[in-house]
């Protein structure tokens, strides 16, 4: 065994060494005062021996802070008290029941100090220092051999004079007892570091696929074994499994500890810290009030207790760590509140980010559609329902391309927009036809088939609701030919919500009880409308501002109206549609269809929708209106244009009427926007009676054509009824 001394007790830098403290030949000069023993013992120029049994980190160094404890051969223990030593061998005897110490000698005060060298130096790491040596204490009963236990004589820092008198009385302490005082000390309390804390079944692991067939025992917290990272071909015991790493104490080891980036290397601790840290990071937010928890992409509100548990069950320790001031747990809470933090949970579809950042608003997306997945081969033998149900479903116009161009290339951008989640904007679909004719298997089946589902507008876009808590998270909003507007005012806001879902790309997400916020959105609204006057009520205003945001595409009166079983239908469909997905993104939309607008897509509408939805709805009461003022106005005039203000067309009604109002003559509000309405249909189409206005700076002249060859009942004389 080797003993390590400083020459003085201000050196720090050298130290040197003995096997036998006892014949070490240093002597000292009498002192007057103990003051003055020591003050030469911090003498730089002393030349003496103060001997410890401890080594640091650096052996030749002095143990210090800097220099912590890594190895120990011994432990020495003074008893600052009176001792008779005549009979002190015997009181030794006496009170050392298991194991006598090896040396007794004198101190400078005349006192008893002992020394317990060990059979061998053992590694031990400064985490376990001072718990292994409460444990030796306890098991040589330290304190109760002699009167005047120093409890410092067990700090690593302690170095002893040399003393005098030296007396061999024992042996050096076997193996088995002090290493048994370190695996206790090692189960009441572990070593901490400040790595991570990783599972021991995911320590076993990669024990097992990096060092095969070391180790043979269960691989648990307690279990002793070889030390299996040292390939020397020696399978003796040497260390034992604590919760961040492995206690050894074999010198073979190096040192007393050995955690789990030492054994398995950094690139396994980062991975599975990165994999921790990085999970709790996916799966909790936190809006400054409660905690959430993304289960299949919902978001659920979950109570800090829970949370607190389930990081817990997942691996991270509830006790700080050495240097640390919070335990894994609190870091993880931590860093849920600060890294996590959101304003609001939405639905947002066309982003693949958790937190989207939105008009300033962090938002939690848990947004969850699936699309379908296109298919490896888009051959039209492999989608032959689909194939022959649209090839034969849409009317074609004179001179346009086949209608159904139309829909394919509406249909490619929509499903390339949601399988990319890139927020392409497109029209609204209209599909209007007759009863039966497969309106809504196209749009709830196979359109919303393709991008994931679909949810009802009806009442959100007819103005009867402001809540669309289930719309935001789908793509597809569908209407059905149930649907009608009631009145002039409730078509006048679907009309202005269809534009703004259109033209921006983005709605307010309005759940009840919450406040409404902002999220992107470009998904499609889809309108299946029947031919009769009711129905066509709900079509929007076909106005400038309004045709391009629109597709309006007739259905076929010859389409079929006779279909399988709708189990049969509904199987085939969605057998077909990955196969039908793949032909779409593959086909070449044609030039012509393309077109150049924003919306990616030239906008159709069938003429007989345009006139029909005319002719059916609400706005043709101003036409009717002007009808009548019209053929009075010939009735005293052969003028072909009248001209004046709005207030003026206004009162010339009355007048023609008596006096009384004619429908809703008598607002004005209504007369000026159904003006502008025919003013702009005029445009686009030659057969409806031109009116125009024009502005002079302080307000409009209105013309309007008296020609006979726009009248709605060419060849009828209306009955004059109070004329003036």
């Amino acid at each position: 065994m080797q003993y390590r001394y400083l020459k003085n007790l201000r050196e720090q830098v050298k130290l040197y060494k003995t096997s036998d403290l006892s014949k070490l030949n240093k002597t000292k000069p009498q002192f007057k005062s103990k003051s003055q023993f020591r003050d030469w013992c911090a003498d730089p120029n002393t030349d003496h021996c103060f001997y410890t049994m401890v080594e640091g980190n650096s052996p030749s160094a002095r143990v210090t802070g800097d220099n912590p404890p890594n190895a120990i051969g011994g432990i020495v223990v003074d008893y600052d008290a009176p001792t008779d030593w005549a009979i002190i061998d015997k009181l030794l005897k006496a009170q050392c029941k298991q194991h006598m110490p090896m040396w007794r000698s004198e101190t400078y005060s005349g006192y008893v100090r002992l020394v317990f060298p060990f059979e061998s130096k053992m590694p031990i790491s400064p985490e376990m220092f001072p718990a292994f040596m409460k444990q030796m204490s306890v098991q040589l009963s330290l304190e109760r051999i002699l009167p005047g236990f120093d409890s410092s004589s067990l700090k690593a820092t302690q170095y002893f004079e040399l003393g005098t008198n030296w007396v061999k009385i024992g042996d050096p302490l076997p193996k088995s007892f002090y290493q048994t005082a370190l695996l206790k000390a090692s189960m009441d309390k572990p070593p901490q570091t400040s790595e991570v804390s990783i599972p021991i079944d995911v320590v076993a692991e990669e024990v097992e696929n990096k060092f095969p067939n070391r180790w043979t025992n269960t691989f648990e917290v307690g279990a002793r074994g070889p030390l299996f990272w040292i390939n020397d071909g020696i399978d003796r015991d040497g260390c034992q499994i604590v919760e961040d790493g492995i206690v050894c104490y074999s010198d073979r080891a190096g040192k007393g500890f050995m955690t789990w980036r030492e054994i398995l290397g950094s690139a396994f601790v980062k991975q599975y810290e990165a994999q921790k840290m990085g999970g709790i990071l996916d799966e909790y937010w936190f809006n400054g009030k409660m905690f959430y928890k993304l289960i299949y992409g919902k978001a659920h509100a979950t109570p800090k207790d829970q949370v607190i548990l389930e990081l817990r069950k997942a691996g991270f320790s509830p006790r700080a760590k050495k240097g640390q001031n919070l335990s894994e747990v609190e870091n993880a809470i931590l860093a849920i509140s600060n890294e996590n933090r959101i304003d609001e949970i939405a639905p947002v579809i066309f982003s693949d980010d958790r937190v989207v950042e939105y008009n300033s608003q962090r938002i939690l997306n848990n947004g969850n559609i699936k699309p379908v997945e296109p298919a490896d081969n888009g051959d039209p033998t492999n989608w032959p329902f689909i194939h022959k149900f649209l090839h034969q479903l849409f009317s074609n116009a004179a001179g346009k391309p086949d209608t159904i161009e139309y829909f394919f290339a509406w249909m490619k951008r929509f499903l390339i927009s949601v399988l990319n989640k890139e927020p392409m904007q497109g029209q609204a679909l209209l599909l209007v036809g007759g009863v039966g004719k497969g309106k809504s298997l196209l749009s709830n089946r196979i359109i919303s088939g393709m991008v994931g589902g679909f949810a009802d507008a009806s009442d959100y876009l007819s103005g009867q609701s402001n809540f669309n808590k289930d719309l935001a998270g789908k793509a597809a909003w569908v209407i059905d030919d149930t649907t009608s507007a009631a009145s002039f005012q409730d078509q006048r806001r679907a009309t202005e919500l269809i534009k703004k879902t259109v033209a921006n790309p983005r709605i307010d997400y309005h759940a009840k009880y919450v406040d409404a916020i902002a999220v992107p959105w470009a998904g499609r609204v889809v309108f299946s409308v029947n031919m009769d006057a009711n129905s066509l009520s709900v079509i929007p205003a076909l106005d400038s501002s309004n045709r391009d945001k629109l597709m309006a595409l007739r259905i076929c009166d010859k389409a079929t109206n006779k279909f399988p079983a709708n189990a049969v239908v509904e199987a085939s469909i969605k057998e077909e549609l990955p196969y039908f997905a793949k032909w779409l993104l593959e086909w070449d939309v044609p030039k012509k269809v393309k077109g150049l607008s924003r919306f990616g897509v030239v906008s159709y509408i069938d003429q007989s929708i345009a006139s029909a939805a005319y002719d059916n709805s609400s706005r043709s009461s101003i036409a009717e209106l002007v009808e009548f003022f019209v053929k009075r106005s010939r009735m005293y005039t052969t003028e072909k244009i009248w001209w004046g203000t709005l207030t003026e067309f206004q009162v010339a009604i009355h007048e023609f009427n008596g006096g009384r109002a004619v429908g809703m003559s008598s607002s004005l509000e209504f007369m000026r926007r159904g003006m502008q309405i025919m003013e702009e249909s005029a445009q686009n189409n030659k057969k409806l009676r031109p009116i125009k206005s024009v502005g002079h700076g302080g307000g409009k002249i209105w013309e309007i054509s008296l020609d006979e060859k726009y009248d709605i009942s060419k060849g009828k004389t209306p009955t004059k009824i109070n004329t003036p």
